[in-house]
């Protein structure tokens, strides 16, 4: 894993034994990347995407604003380094059961819902995030309408 992933979770351990903690962090990083990911793909970060990105790690995780703005800075440069998602989605895939997978599929869909516009390489990235978390065909398309109708 890339430097400020390993910095990250070095000082969580240094923080917090907690293993179950630390596979917390795991996937919230993980979820953020994601997002961040699938908010990039149509090439224009919109400001709804953001707002949306904050709203749902504070919610989901029930993280501080500090924690949050930490976050997604952690993620924003991993995405700027990762050569694949496939890091982020087997974490999540070994650390998530399938319900908790496909919760993750429905919020990348409310991230690209977000600026009312669905973009053509969104759903193309968000459609590989579900193959590579071994999302079925229906669920994905499920997810969608959920987000969608949200």
């Amino acid at each position: 894993m890339l430097k400020s992933i390993k910095n990250y979770f070095e000082e969580l351990l240094q923080n917090n034994s907690d293993e179950q903690s630390t596979a917390e962090r795991t996937v919230e990083l993980a979820t953020a990347v994601l997002m961040i990911e699938i908010s990039l793909a149509d090439d224009n970060l919109d400001e709804s995407e953001r707002i949306l990105i904050r709203e749902q790690l504070t919610n989901k995780f029930h993280l501080s604003d500090q924690e949050v703005a930490d976050l997604i800075q952690i993620a924003e440069k991993e995405v700027d380094h990762a050569v694949s998602l496939h890091e982020f989605t087997r974490l999540l895939t070994d650390m998530l059961s399938m319900p908790e997978r496909i919760d993750v599929l429905r919020n990348l869909w409310r991230v690209a819902f977000a600026d009312a516009i669905l973009d053509k390489y969104e759903e193309y990235a968000i459609r590989k995030v579900a193959d590579l978390l071994y999302v079925s065909h229906a669920d994905f398309i499920k997810a969608k309408h959920d987000a969608e109708a949200n």
